[in-house]
């Protein structure tokens, strides 16, 4: 009977130190993932895909997390990422990151264009921690040209996120929707909310644009003006400068005189700068070709196959050849062609082609430093 009883103490003993260990393996498991989930948090990409092997997710919720890593780390396919995403909704919809994978997966649909998609997704999340889906679910509205809700979405949005991530671009969404609508005094207020909020807006050249839109169409020309004129004043050399200058050409179209372009061709000093040695004179890492001085600046249709930077689109053929002959100034290959799919701003410029990417690389910094923006893309 004793002899029982102590072989029956020691099982015991052994059942209890056996769920210690579990117990210690299980803490470690988690204090694992959430050091993971701290990576992604604070952006540490390549951090996650060198240890999200050794994670054991045992929870519905790690599971989910898990998986939520597996779809942000891979850049190889969006295929494969959204097959990560959608295993995810389907075995784990009601956790945290089962519905953010929902989110992820509207994203995709928004890229790629499929509105009402991305909106279905978007209505079955429905977790407090993902305010974010209102600011989606306004896009989603934008594209399928539904105002009103656009507008009640992004509010939604910018109650639940006061400082969120889109706030500004919430804003916007509004404004243009207003705009639709012929609101313009609405577009007039909602840009005038953004400015009092500190801190924005942060894209000052496209806020003032759009506020002298608002005005331009209200018929103010001169608060239109001077809107734009302030935009202008940040830089000359951007998308969004060229869309001012298209509505500053209209407004002088329709007021002649009154209209003052001074500031559009300010005189400014000579300045002689100090010849270099050559010592001082830095040395391009690449060179690229430079183009025949007979080659055409505007061509019949979309260029070739081949390595190019999109430098913008104008809704004024006159802008984009200005641009073309900038870019040629800076000894770099460019021209335009009309793009008869877009008809609100059907000119396009470009640079290229280049050889390499590494050229295509040397020629966008050239391009960003003398403030002509653009992006690489492949035709």
């Amino acid at each position: 009977m004793l002899a029982t009883k102590f072989a029956y103490r020691e099982v015991l003993l052994a059942f209890v130190l056996l769920a210690l260990v579990s117990t210690s393996l299980h803490a470690n498991m988690r204090k694992n993932f959430k050091a993971l989930e701290t990576s992604y948090e604070r952006g540490r990409i390549n951090e996650i895909a060198s240890q999200i092997s050794t994670l054991k997710p045992s929870s519905n919720e790690e599971k989910a997390f898990v998986l939520f890593l597996r779809a942000m780390v891979e850049n190889k396919s969006s295929q494969v990422s959204s097959n990560y995403l959608q295993q995810a909704i389907s075995s784990y919809p009601n956790t945290k990151y089962g519905q953010l994978c929902m989110l992820q997966q509207a994203k995709l649909f928004v890229l790629e264009r499929r509105a009402e998609e991305a909106k279905t997704m978007l209505d079955k999340i429905n977790s407090s921690q993902i305010p974010e889906r209102y600011y989606w679910l306004a896009v989603c509205e934008e594209m399928a040209d539904r105002p009103s809700s656009v507008i009640s979405n992004a509010e939604n949005y910018q109650r639940l996120q006061s400082r969120g991530e889109y706030l500004e671009e919430s804003y916007y969404l509004i404004v243009n929707a207003y705009m639709g609508q012929c609101k313009y005094q609405s577009a007039i207020n909602t840009l005038n909310k953004l400015a009092a909020i500190k801190g924005y807006p942060t894209d000052a050249q496209y806020f003032h644009y759009l506020l002298g839109l608002a005005y331009h169409r209200a018929g103010n020309w001169q608060e239109a003006l001077s809107n734009y004129q302030q935009g202008m004043e940040i830089t000359r050399y951007s998308q969004v400068a060229y869309m001012i200058e298209d509505q500053i050409f209209e407004l002088k179209a329709k007021h002649g005189s009154k209209v003052d372009l001074s500031f559009l061709y300010p005189y400014q000093k000579l300045e002689i700068l100090e010849e270099e040695t050559p010592e001082e004179t830095e040395q391009q890492v690449v060179e690229i070709e430079t183009p025949p001085a007979d080659t055409p600046l505007k061509l019949t249709g979309k260029p070739g196959r081949g390595l190019y930077l999109q430098t913008g689109r104008f809704g004024v053929e006159a802008n984009a050849r200005s641009i073309a002959h900038r870019i040629r100034s800076l000894k770099l290959p460019s021209g335009y062609y009309e793009d008869r799919s877009r008809k609100d701003v059907p000119w396009v410029t470009f640079s290229g082609p280049f050889k390499t990417a590494a050229e295509q690389e040397q020629a966008l910094n050239i391009l960003k430093e003398n403030q002509i923006d653009c992006f690489k893309i492949r035709h």
